[in-house]
């Protein structure tokens, strides 16, 4: 089946928003824009009975240990209005492992009508529109602190205006990368953070009801409890172990970002804050030696090989100068450098980085690319060996929870690393090119139902060698027409090891030294054909050479199950809740909006 989908630009949906926020009153308060919004949607959307995909929040996928996303197959009972929400009622789901209550209260955001409806004289056109507007408008242009505004003061008038133009400039990258990078890596933190704290807040609402309900019925045999809005099949869906402390933690982070996104919010202190951006950037690079002879000629000069150290003792420097000295030709120019973020923000194409054993924090903001390579001042056998210290070896971690670890945008190589991926929800974002790593480890938390080790968009290439991949929920993930050449790689205590989405994909496991260890799902492959004979939802395969059979063309090789729960899951191609295409719109959404420009680094 197909869901509903619109060609609009940013324009149009702006334009659309901004009628619907079209008020006689004086000023119009925060609290009275979502006002304006149910009145609207109670013209536009179809009261009950209408089918929709429903794509599960994150935060759910996370309490419930589903895979992200997750999308289930329903009909609306009832659309409730004054909190731009439907009771959902589920009656059909991808995968058979996926339990969950009849009946979820669900945002209306999260729901995507269907084409083919049963009741064929329900306006569903009209409503799914209504529901992209809406989710347009919340993801866009309305942010989580709004609804925490002063009711005597006009939002209409102080941020409408601001806002539109705010996501004009970010749709035609109007703005300094690292700026909109950096903007939109805030507005989907929050937005996680917003669905978190709502979330939590349930919880507590629930407990405290649960609590009262309690003294009410001391005396009973059993006392009465009450149902959440969203369950699962055991009771409660919104059961959550994290304590108030965290709670506070999350509010907290949240001010921080409200704080500074007001400020950017500004087009003028945008400027201002650009401004400072380039004078740093200028400091940093004449204090690399830099001339503004070579600044204006940065395309033309030849690539330097930065060599990036952690404090040590005289020795221990040497010796990390001998091995760089062995991996560096002879006539290249060489920089030294305090940090990996430092280079990072001055290093042009064809650069090569070598990092010392240590950790090495970032924050990086922009795309790798253009034939550059990152790589550890190590042997290579050292990153493999089992029980490693990882202070004694070349880390790379994120100085801040972001998304993602690097985004990679091109050609690209890494070897004798370790990605230390635990507070990130994903290690590797690789959108198009190649990247070829040898000799790395990636760290995953081993707890997230979501976190990833590698994606690779559509049309995206990797190649590994000798690598070792562990504690991911999805350890690598493949979307359409995307590749992978895996050598003696190693994917460990994943809850899934790699996953094919979708049967162009081509997968080639040379040697057969590959393996797929403790892990609960080794392969998964979505959407391939199965025959006219075949009429199951997915079918379960003991070896890889199984699976070719399926996709010959595409998948070569061969590789190893050591201890997994089971070892290869196919889902078959006719029995899909969504057509491909829907499918895949769905799958990108969530990556859509980070780090979207398709940069050269300069």
């Amino acid at each position: 089946m197909e869901v509903f989908t619109f060609e609009k630009s940013f324009l149009e949906r702006l334009k659309e928003a901004e009628a619907v926020l079209k008020w006689e009153g004086a000023v119009m308060p925060a609290s009275q824009v979502r006002s304006e919004w149910k009145s609207y949607v109670e013209l536009q959307i179809e009261p009950a009975g209408w089918q929709a995909i429903w794509k599960i929040p994150r935060v759910i996928c996370e309490d419930l240990k589903l895979r992200y996303p997750t999308i289930v197959y329903g009909y609306v009972e009832q659309v409730i209005f004054e909190e731009l929400k439907a009771v959902f009622v589920v009656t059909a789901v991808q995968d058979n492992d996926v339990h969950l209550p009849e009946s979820n209260e669900v945002s209306l955001v999260e729901l995507w009508p269907t084409v083919e409806q049963e009741n064929s004289a329900l306006n569903v056109d009209t409503t799914a529109d209504c529901i992209d507007r809406l989710r347009f408008f919340y993801t866009n242009v309305w942010m989580p602190w709004d609804k925490d505004y002063d009711d005597d003061r006009d939002w209409v008038q102080q941020h409408l205006q601001a806002r539109i133009q705010l996501v004009c400039d970010l749709s035609k990258n109007r703005l300094p990368r690292p700026l909109a990078v950096h903007m939109r890596t805030l507005l989907t933190e929050a937005s996680y953070i917003q669905q978190r704290l709502d979330f939590l807040e349930l919880d507590l609402s629930d407990a405290e009801s649960d609590d009262e309900a309690v003294e009410l019925n001391d005396n009973a045999a059993e006392p009465a409890r009450k149902q959440s809005k969203t369950g699962n099949a055991n009771g409660s869906l919104n059961v959550s172990s994290l304590p108030v402390t965290d709670l506070m933690c999350l509010h907290l982070r949240m001010a921080i970002i409200r704080s500074e996104f007001e400020i950017l919010e500004n087009p003028e202190m945008r400027r201002a804050y650009s401004e400072l951006q380039s004078n740093s950037l200028k400091r940093l690079r004449n204090s690399s030696g830099r001339t503004k002879q070579s600044e204006d000629l940065l395309v033309e000069r030849a690539p330097i090989s930065h060599v990036v150290t952690v404090p040590g003792k005289l020795q221990q420097q040497l010796d990390l100068l001998k091995l760089a000295q062995s991996l560096v030709e002879p006539e290249a120019q060489v920089q030294l450098a305090n940090t990996l973020q430092d280079v990072l923000s001055i290093c042009q194409s064809h650069d090569h980085i070598l990092l010392s054993p240590g950790e090495h924090t970032i924050k990086f903001l922009e795309h790798l690319n253009d034939n550059g390579s990152l790589s550890g001042l190590i042997q290579p056998e050292a990153i493999l060996a089992p029980g490693p210290d990882l202070f004694k070896l070349p880390v790379v971690s994120s100085s801040d929870e972001d998304s993602t670890l690097l985004v990679i945008d091109g050609d690209y190589s890494l070897s004798q690393l370790v990605l230390d991926c635990r507070h990130v929800r994903r290690g590797i974002l690789l959108r198009n090119g190649t990247l070829t790593m040898r000799g790395c480890r990636l760290l995953g938390d081993g707890n997230s139902s979501t976190q990833e080790g590698i994606v690779c968009m559509p049309g995206a290439n990797v190649e590994l060698k000798s690598c070792l991949i562990e504690n991911f929920a999805v350890g690598i993930s493949m979307r359409s027409r995307s590749s992978a050449e895996l050598g003696s790689v190693q994917l460990k205590n994943c809850k899934t090891g790699l996953e094919l989405l979708e049967k162009t994909v081509s997968l080639n496991l040379q040697g057969s030294k590959c393996s797929f260890d403790g892990c609960k799902l080794g392969i998964l492959a979505d959407g391939l054909p199965l025959g006219k004979e075949r009429t199951e939802k997915t079918i379960i395969l003991k070896q890889f050479s199984e699976l070719q059979r399926y996709n010959e063309d595409n998948l070569l090789g061969n590789c190893s199950f050591n201890n997994c729960s089971r070892n290869v899951r196919v889902f078959n191609e006719s029995e899909q809740l969504l057509a491909q295409r829907s499918h895949q719109r769905l799958l990108e959404e969530e990556l859509g909006g980070e780090n979207k420009e398709n940069i050269q680094m300069v």
